[in-house]
């Protein structure tokens, strides 16, 4: 092996990434200019993630090989699940770094990693090795429901993910100069990095990885909701939901792995109760389609009178359990943090954003911030994806 890391010297737990396609794809170094960030139109919040799929697609510049594959981790009821991820590495030279990125929400099949290129590929045109999970529910899981900002299961699939990779890449003889971990992540995503994180940094409440031996090196987490049961008690005083299946996923993710699942004809309104298997279980659809076909925002309408009202007893627990995955007021990180997050984002607020800093702030945390005028939800994913890298 060339001078590197040797990776069969790392522990992997007993995880194995096991590949089951690979191809090339060439990718673009982005565009400089203010314009690549422009959408043609006025439209939906993920209008930006079209554009720049465009762009990538329609330009030449660096080879980047994906390997998709499986790995075992843990359905949330302690039995063996098959999840699958994607990892992307330049074709030829030398790797820096490793970068695990956890991408935002999607709703269809064909989106995930595994399945797809998605944007944050870019980064390895910078020499990473670039993970990125499908998370549980899509890819080799699509059979299963997604356990949507479940914190702690969701950063459980993510470390058994970074630990079966080190034997690919043992197998593989690839040479990276570095074993640290770079962890990335962008709104849905920017939630399970964190989460993550505290997991790695506190082996004396999850003793399973405490001889993992992960080293994060950098945390940036994007535009995302840390304070999910906040989110949602706003959502309910405003009667509005800025992205429609959000609350349906909410709902049924939160059934995932529990021993006593909520009821969800008692949270469901009728139009939702008819349709839920179609729109959510389905995995065939997008975000904008989905928000095509339920046609409202007003959360009265996606869910049942009950559930919009947090004086009901059942309605209480379930904001109690998602106060169980909020990222926790007396966390605190260890590892340098960047939180970036758009002024004028349309689907998560600020305020999640500048409530975090402050926590942080108290605790003499090692953050530093990047907020400004980026633009909407899925404009300012652009300019996350384009300052990391410019950073790397």
């Amino acid at each position: 092996m060339e001078y590197g890391v040797d990776f069969s010297l790392l522990p992997t737990l007993g995880k194995q990434f096991v590949p089951f396609a690979e191809q090339d794809y060439e990718l673009a170094e982005p565009d400089t200019t203010q314009a690549v960030f422009r959408s043609p139109r006025k439209a939906s919040s993920i209008d930006g993630v079209g554009l720049v799929r465009g762009l990538t697609e329609s330009l030449t510049a660096y080879r980047v090989h994906q390997v998709s594959g499986t790995y075992l981790s843990d359905d949330g009821f302690g039995n063996d699940i098959p999840l699958s991820g994607a990892i992307y590495m330049p074709k030829k030279g030398k790797i820096k770094g490793i970068i695990v990125s956890c991408h935002y929400t999607v709703c269809a099949d064909y989106e995930v990693p595994s399945q797809s290129c998605l944007m944050d590929a870019w980064w390895a045109t910078k020499g990473y090795a670039v993970l990125m999970p499908d998370y549980m529910g899509y890819g080799s899981s699509r059979q299963y429901a997604h356990p949507y900002m479940q914190g702690e299961l969701t950063a459980k699939h993510i470390i058994d993910m970074i630990l079966a990779v080190r034997a690919f890449f043992a197998n593989r003889q690839i040479v990276i100069m570095s074993s640290d971990i770079i962890l990335a992540g962008y709104s849905q995503g920017a939630h399970a990095v964190l989460q993550t994180l505290r997991m790695i940094e506190n082996p004396e409440i999850y003793p399973q990885y405490k001889d993992a031996q992960i080293k994060v090196s950098r945390c940036i987490a994007g535009d995302g909701i840390y304070s999910i049961s906040d989110y949602y008690g706003r959502c309910i005083l405003r009667n509005y939901i800025p992205i429609p299946c959000a609350v349906p996923m909410l709902v049924l993710g939160m059934n995932v792995g529990r021993q006593e699942p909520f009821d969800i004809s008692y949270f469901f309104s009728e139009m939702t109760m008819q349709n839920y298997e179609d729109w959510i279980l389905s995995k065939n659809l997008t975000l904008d389609q989905l928000s095509e076909v339920i046609e409202t925002t007003a959360l009265n309408k996606i869910l049942s009178d009950n559930a919009c009202d947090l004086r009901k007893n059942d309605t209480k627990k379930f904001y109690e359990e998602l106060q169980k995955h909020d990222i926790p007021s007396d966390f605190v990180p260890k590892t340098p943090i960047l939180l970036f997050h758009s002024k004028d984002d349309d689907v998560v607020g600020i305020y999640q954003a500048e409530n975090l800093l402050r926590q942080f702030n108290a605790a003499d945390a090692k953050v530093t911030t990047s907020f400004g005028n980026y633009g909407i939800h899925g404009m300012a994913y652009l300019r996350y994806l384009y300052k990391i890298y410019k950073e790397l």
